[in-house]
């Protein structure tokens, strides 16, 4: 038995490393991480976001990238290999939390930590580099002293945990500004506590106090500065987000279908588990889960936002209702009959939630299309020339400056009017842009959502020639060159 207690655990962890870091900088095609790469490469070689380069992101994850591409060059690898870590961290701190504040078994919560991991969305985060990553982690901590606060009962013990909480949640806002809904779920779930009368309001005002002071020392400090004395950080990054969601008020949210989507979208192994350890466990009856619970909801509030949705902005609610999987769990383990017809049923969920994550094809692919477009860049330019396309990764990979205004051209920037076909013919007769890459068919998405993009192609008929089509994954790019005057 207590060789079989620490064979378990090592064939867990050996299977997520595997899995996490097997052919890790194989798959390049995702757009969003080529804009976060390309940008830390620009902040390694000295430039600060927002004044240097035009990028919607808050830059505590271009900064740590940075520090890495200084250490061990220019690499995707690197970048991915942080994200994945943070994402192990999650896990490693979703385990410990479970053991330490909820009474769970030590395979228990290996078990639940590894369904963590290894379910669709969170793998894949932790295989490309993603401001969402860091977000994850740093929120995770975050909550994991929330509830070691809940953990003592005295107020004067829970200060130093409170405040804790505060410093994690800021740094979590400072690499994505989704990371505020956690302690926004905090509030919730401190105004909860007053209507219950489950504590006095002098100390649930002095716990807010103390947390927030930490919140403020970290976030409100440093993006203060950044608002101070970096032009264009209020635009690039809070503006952005407001003239986006104002670009988009118009459109109506579908929140109960998106929610179906994220159970349906290979979470109905962990989801509809955790929903039995909410609906008929003790969330009500004990502090620490009622924290899970407004943490939880305080994220997928996200789904009821008008506007452009993905997924993603929402997965982080996976962390607390991993906490209620388990209690699931142990809800169906603790009534015989339950036991006999769910379990299976459990086990089948979770099995076939997991297919994604285990698919050798996607696993061992290699993106030959990027890495040729990349060394034709190179080959066709100066290290000096700037280039300009739909995927600023393209210049990351070929090591090639765009102009800063271009520098993160999205579909959200494009779509809302945000970056125009006027801003980029004027970027690039200022930075005499040599190379613009254009992508097409079904799945371009960033350029062709222009709010004048006839003016765009205009522009490219006038001062630019066709020179290549080259495929990539699942698009063609076409390739410009400057027509000689």
């Amino acid at each position: 038995m207590r060789l079989l207690n620490i064979l378990v655990p090592a064939v867990l962890i050996a299977l997520v490393l595997f899995m996490g870091l097997y052919n890790l900088g194989g798959d390049l095609m995702n757009d969003d991480e080529g804009t976060y790469l390309y940008a830390s490469w620009r902040v390694s070689l000295g430039e600060i976001p927002y004044r240097d380069f035009f990028v919607v992101q808050m830059p505590l994850s271009l900064y740590v990238t940075a520090g890495l591409f200084k250490l061990f060059g220019p690499e995707v690898w690197w970048a991915r290999a942080a994200s994945f870590l943070l994402i192990l961290g999650t896990g490693f701190l979703i385990c410990a939390a479970s053991i330490k504040f909820f009474g769970f078994s030590r395979n228990l919560s290996l078990a639940m930590a590894g369904l963590f991991l290894l379910t669709k969305h969170i793998y894949f985060l932790g295989r490309i580099f993603m401001p969402d990553s860091f977000m994850i982690f740093l929120c995770a901590a975050a909550l994991y002293f929330a509830l070691k606060a809940e953990h003592r009962a005295p107020v004067i013990k829970q200060k130093w945990a409170l405040f804790l909480f505060g410093i994690f949640s800021g740094l979590a806002v400072l690499a994505k500004f989704n990371g505020a809904l956690l302690f926004g779920g905090y509030l919730l779930y401190s105004i909860y506590l007053l209507v219950r009368k489950m504590e006095r309001p002098r100390d649930i005002l002095q716990k807010i106090l103390v947390s927030s002071a930490g919140f403020l020392l970290t976030f409100g400090l440093i993006y203060g500065l950044l608002l101070i004395f970096v032009p264009g950080t209020y635009q690039a990054t809070l503006g952005y987000h407001l003239a986006k969601e104002n670009a988009a008020a118009g459109i109506a949210a579908l929140p109960f279908l998106r929610l179906g989507q994220f159970v349906g979208n290979h979470n109905y192994g962990l989801i509809p588990i955790a929903l039995i350890g909410i609906f008929f466990g003790t969330v009500f009856k004990e502090r620490k889960r009622s924290l899970l619970l407004f943490t939880t909801v305080a994220f997928l509030s996200l789904a009821f936002i008008p506007g452009k949705f993905f997924l993603r902005y929402i997965v982080f609610a996976l962390v607390p209702l991993t906490v209620f999987f388990g209690d699931g769990i142990r809800l169906i383990g603790s009534k015989k009959r339950l036991r006999l017809f769910a379990f299976p049923v459990a086990i089948a969920l979770v099995l076939l939630s997991l297919g994604p994550t285990f698919n050798l094809e996607k696993l061992r692919a290699y993106d030959n299309g990027t890495r040729t477009v990349a060394s034709f860049v190179r080959e066709e330019t100066m290290p000096g020339d700037y280039v300009f396309g739909d995927d600023q990764g393209i210049n990351f990979y070929a090591e090639r400056p765009c102009p800063p205004r271009l520098a993160d051209v999205s579909e959200a920037t494009t779509s809302s009017g945000q970056v125009t076909s006027v801003d980029i013919r004027n970027e690039c007769d200022r930075y005499s842009v040599k190379l613009i890459f254009v992508e097409k068919g079904a799945s371009a998405h960033h350029l062709k959502n222009l709010r004048d993009y006839p003016l765009f192609e205009g522009y490219l008929n006038e001062h630019y020639e066709l020179v290549k089509t080259m495929p990539r994954e699942f698009l063609d790019v076409d390739i410009y060159r400057r027509k000689t005057s």
